[in-house]
């Protein structure tokens, strides 16, 4: 079962097992529940890639 499956299973509304006995329950670690992934923005990459362009571009 990958970590993404795993971290699907937590329930962080039930009050008989917390989330700290949950995550070691299905061996992850805690503060990936809370991870909430950042957008990407591709301006900031094409104007890094117009100042400093990479080697033989």
């Amino acid at each position: 079962m990958s970590p993404s499956e795993r971290r699907e299973m937590i329930r962080k509304e039930n009050t008989r097992l917390s989330l700290t006995r949950q995550c070691k329950l299905l061996k992850i670690s805690r503060s990936s529940i809370y991870y909430t992934p950042v957008g990407f923005d591709p301006v900031p990459l094409d104007l890094m890639h117009e100042i400093d362009p990479l080697p033989g571009s």
